[in-house]
């Protein structure tokens, strides 16, 4: 690249950067109806891939751009982002399938803010935290969606199985509020427009061209993801000011359908995924609901509003039985102040005041509901064994006047039955045999066997094979409950062998109920459970076998890559080098990528003996350096050992992720550039705009800081009692945050934005006290050398552990920092992190900073032991009597030049600064002695002679030294002050 070019891409993005930082607009989103294009195909197809292999991914990927400022300045995409997570644990714990869950944005780049992490109860608040991150990310520039793909297609590769076995399951809900689009500004350059530069708006529209072409080109980006399995759920947003046709392509890309924008790549089949159209919250709201329960479709219904108390006319009624293992109700009204009522079998109604959450029981069944908005209420249901489960339930919303409304509602019936092959691992399916036996029953949400004649409704069953090319080989179609468990034949004459898929689907309608006056109400009909179960079609008997995909890795530059398809005797195989390899999809600008083989013929095939294995190896060629994935098939021959039949070709799966190596003579350059040849000026707009952005949101917080120890792996308050939360703690809250804020002070711990090294990428927040180490909560992550705890510009609910390495290696400081509209619910996620995290963070954290300790301990002296205080005759300070530092009263220090013992050498991070006699200010130890032997402030949880702070456990925000009257306490939070008292 040459330099000139260095330079403007680098003076581009300082411009760019420092000008989304300063561009911000409000405005309001119009009201509609929402518009689903899709039945819900693909979040079918991914709930049936769950169902069969018990786990799955889903990337939360929301746009950044800076016109959501203007579409969504009350953050509704995190509401429902918010939203969508908690229904999805709430799916994994009644399924027991295990979800992963990960948090990015894009814009103008693509990064992450959340990696892999593993949905449950104790995750949730983790991963409603890295969404809260993008509250106030809305300033990139473009709107680009070859980024938004390639970062999730990168992202959901460090997930892909690892046996080869299958796919996998994994899914990618993506939000956005508009086209695809640039601003243009002069340089700047894309990865998939070589060459080209956004400099005029001629070249901005050549750009949306590129873009466009490279994902939906066959064998582009579109379907690079699809043939990787990928399910793809687009979510737009139309505001004011925008329509639906603004969503052609968007369409296009999740569907695969033909859209005014045009086709978008070639594989359409399976269903590649859906697109939802929203125009409010609440829209929002329902759009990300038709993801909450994979494969178990919601019923929606639409009536009005009763007045004054509960009519017949408005219900939205519901059936539910022992069939029934959980139900979440997502409703809502088109005005607000509607009151939402349950109404149980018996006729007891269960009222809920809008905007208050709560929780009720009725007869056992365990109610918990909240409101998302002001117009819209989330209810979830359980406890299936309780005996008013059974029966008929109905929702409706009642107004305090005459004045007319309509609602809506979004029921999810999570069946607690699922159907299982019970020949899964003794029946091997042969090509070309008759009559093999299969068995089928039903298993509940524990993994129990279920008697499907016993359940009190109507239940079918259907079962089929289907082939990779499409083709479906029925097994039972419509069978009764009472016949589900009896044996079956499968026929596979003229079907190849290769991957194929065994579709079962139960059907379950619960049994009819009487509502409270007598009147019977027909059950209600279940979304059926489909389980799609990978099965592979093995040759005739006689022919050897061979495992169903191949994973040759990734390739960095160009080059070659190996894997090896297991084959098990007896028999002969091959790769048909005649047969061209057939690929799926390719990076841009790869060449002429291609399969080869050592074993390309009959003569030099693998021969492997009976009931033996061996290894077909395979080489897999890439000529160019390209980022992407290439996803195809090649055709293995195999043949009987004797040759006394016919070689019979099977096609196999193949991917391989190519990736360009860092191109480091492009990096010198820009950097030789940046420093040498050019003004340094746009390298400080690098960081200017980073700066200008790195501030902690301006949101009430509350902040509280607990001394803790670890007895063993159970963390324990300092007495004694099980870490947990009191009804006096966080009662306050911080001062200074009526605004976005650089730095915050707790009473001897300080909260400071940070830019970090480089100019790009997005600013953090570190947690430091004198004397400690920190690390953030749950991930453990920290920054510099001493080190101090690292957290994300959003410090609300967080939470972050303060240790002094010097002191015992089981005592330490939590601070938790915690949102100031937190209920309980959330400080009690936070508490469950701690009590999970802090044994392996903590153990880290002091190996850490006792590490650099060591490092800035002086030399030993000639004669002497490696005393790391320097003292003479091996003792620890050479002060009388082995006291500790020799000084006067006792102090750990006393010595000149801020060494730990008074003589020469480095200065140790946690003790005093540079040329002073004072003892280190721990805020968190026992209370140290000043060279006269007075006491000396010991910060907020020590105890202070008098005139200084409170005894531990105070007020962090009380009086300051030199005994100044405490100030007065803050304001009390809103809603009445503590939040977990009545």
């Amino acid at each position: 690249m040459s330099t000139n070019r260095a330079w403007r891409r680098l003076r581009t993005l300082s411009v760019t950067l420092l000008a989304a930082a300063l561009v911000a607009a409000v405005a309001g989103p119009a009201l509609a109806a929402p518009d689903a294009d899709t039945a819900g195909a693909g979040v079918d197809r991914f709930g049936s891939c769950v169902a069969a292999q018990g786990k799955g991914q889903v990337l939360l990927l929301l746009d950044e751009s800076r016109s959501l400022g203007q579409s969504d300045p009350q953050a509704a995409r995190i509401t429902a982002a918010r939203y969508l997570t908690e229904q999805l644990a709430s799916f994994a714990a009644s399924t027991g399938a295990d979800l992963d869950v990960a948090v990015s944005g894009f814009s103008d780049d693509y990064h992450s803010y959340l990696g892999w992490t593993k949905l449950e109860s104790q995750s949730v608040g983790t991963v409603t935290s890295a969404i809260d991150q993008l509250r106030d990310q809305a300033q990139g520039q473009d709107t680009d969606y070859w980024l938004a793909l390639d970062g999730a297609r990168q992202t959901l590769a460090q997930k892909r199985p690892d046996d080869g076995a299958a796919q996998g399951c994994q899914m990618i809900a993506w939000f956005t509020d508009g086209q695809l689009d640039f601003t243009p500004r002069p340089g700047v350059t894309k990865p998939y427009a070589e060459g080209r530069t956004l400099d005029t708006e001629a070249d901005r529209e050549a750009m949306i061209q590129a873009a466009q072409q490279s994902i939906c080109r066959s064998g582009g980006l579109a379907d690079q993801l699809r043939s990787s399995g990928v399910v793809t759920v687009a979510i737009g947003l139309a505001s004011e000011g925008t329509s639906a046709s603004d969503f052609d392509l968007l369409r296009s890309i999740s569907t695969g359908q033909k859209t005014p924008a045009g086709p978008c790549g070639d594989i359409t089949q399976p269903a590649p995924g859906d697109f939802y159209l929203a125009k409010d919250i609440d829209d929002l709201l329902f759009a990300f609901d038709n993801l909450s329960t994979p494969g178990q479709p919601p019923l929606t219904q639409d009536t009005g509003a009763c007045v004054i108390k509960v009519c017949d006319q408005a219900k939205h009624r519901f059936v539910l039985d022992r069939a029934v293992g959980s139900v979440s109700i997502l409703a809502a009204a088109d005005r607000a102040g509607l009151t939402p009522v349950l109404v149980a079998p018996n006729g007891v109604e269960t009222r809920m005041a809008p905007g208050q959450a709560g929780t009720a029981e009725q007869g056992g069944v365990k109610l918990a509901y909240r409101f998302p908005t002001d117009k819209s209420v989330s209810i979830q249901m359980s406890n299936p064994d309780a005996q008013l489960w059974t029966g008929v339930w109905a929702l409706v919303f009642v107004a305090d006047s005459d004045e007319a409304a309509k609602t809506r509602s979004s029921i999810h019936i999570t069946g607690d039955l699922r159907p299982v092959w019970s020949g899964k691992d003794t029946t091997t399916l042969h090509s070309g045999d008759t009559d093999i036996p299969m068995s089928f029953t039903v298993h509940n949400s524990a993994g129990a066997t279920v008697d499907p004649s016993t359940l009190p409704g109507t239940a079918s069953l259907s079962t089929s094979i289907v082939t990779r090319n499409g083709k479906t080989v029925p097994i039972g179609t419509d069978i009764p409950k009472g016949q589900i468990t009896a044996p079956r034949e499968l026929t596979l004459a003229g079907i190849d062998p290769g991957p194929a898929t065994l579709r079962m689907t139960l059907a379950v309608t619960t049994a009819a109920a009487q509502d409270a006056s007598g009147r019977t109400v027909p059950g209600t009909e279940l979304s059926p459970t489909t389980v799609d179960l990978p099965v592979v079609i093995d040759p005739p008997v006689g022919y050897p076998t061979i495992g169903s995909r191949i994973d040759f890795g990734t390739i960095e530059g160009s080059g070659t890559a190996t894997a090896a398809l297991t084959v098990t005797g007896p028999g002969c195989v091959w790769l048909d080098t005649a047969e061209q390899t057939n690929f799926l999809a390719t990076p841009d600008g790869s060449g002429e990528l291609a399969v080869g083989s050592g074993a390309s013929s009959q003569q030099n095939c693998v021969q492997v003996d009976e009931k033996q294995t061996g290894r077909l190896e395979l080489t897999f060629t890439a000529p160019q350096a390209v980022n992407g994935t290439a996803n195809g098939t090649v055709t293995v021959m195999v043949a009987p050992k004797d040759g006394s039949a016919q070689p019979l070709p099977i096609e196999v799966p193949f991917t391989v992720a190519l990736q360009k190596p860092l191109d480091t003579a492009d990096f010198a350059i820009t950097l030789v550039v940046a420093l040498v040849l050019g003004p340094l000026i746009p390298l400080l707009l690098l960081y200017l705009a980073k700066w200008y952005t790195a501030r902690i949101p301006g949101h009430a917080l509350r902040a509280e800081q607990f001394r803790v120890r670890l007895n063993g792996t159970a963390v324990v308050r300092d007495n004694g009692a099980p870490f947990a939360i009191g009804d006096r703690d966080f009662i306050a809250l911080v001062p200074g945050l009526d605004g976005p804020t650089r730095r915050i002070d707790l009473g001897g711990v300080t909260l400071r934005t940070r830019i970090g090294r480089s100019p790009f990428g997005v600013g953090f927040v570190t947690a430091s006290a004198p004397g400690m180490a920190g690390a953030a909560g749950r991930s453990g992550d920290s920054w510099g050398k001493t080190p101090d705890a690292r957290l994300p510009l959003a410090v609300h609910n967080t939470w972050f552990v303060l240790h002094d390495p010097t002191g015992p290696e089981n005592t330490a400081t939590v601070v938790m920092l915690v949102g100031g509209d937190a209920d309980r619910g959330r400080i009690d996620q936070l508490v469950r992190e701690v009590s999970e995290s802090l044994p392996r963070v903590l153990p880290a954290l002091r190996t850490k900073a006792r590490a650099r300790l060591d490092d800035d301990a002086p030399a030993p002296r000639p004669g002497g032991d490696d005393n790391p205080f320097g003292g003479p005759g091996g003792t620890p300070s050479g002060g009388p009597g082995g006291t500790p530092s020799g000084g006067p009263g006792g102090t750990p220090s006393g010595g000149p030049g801020g060494t730990p013992s008074g003589g020469p050498g480095r200065t140790n991070p946690f003790g005093p600064a540079s040329g002073s006699a004072q003892p280190p200010q721990n805020p968190f130890g026992p209370a140290n002695s000043a060279p006269g032997g007075g006491p000396v402030p010991n910060g907020p949880f020590g105890s202070r002679a008098p005139g200084g702070a409170p005894p531990a456990g105070g007020n962090p925000f009380g009086p300051g030294a030199g005994g100044q009257p405490p100030s007065p306490p803050p304001a009390a939070p809103p809603r009445g002050g503590n939040p977990f008292q009545p």
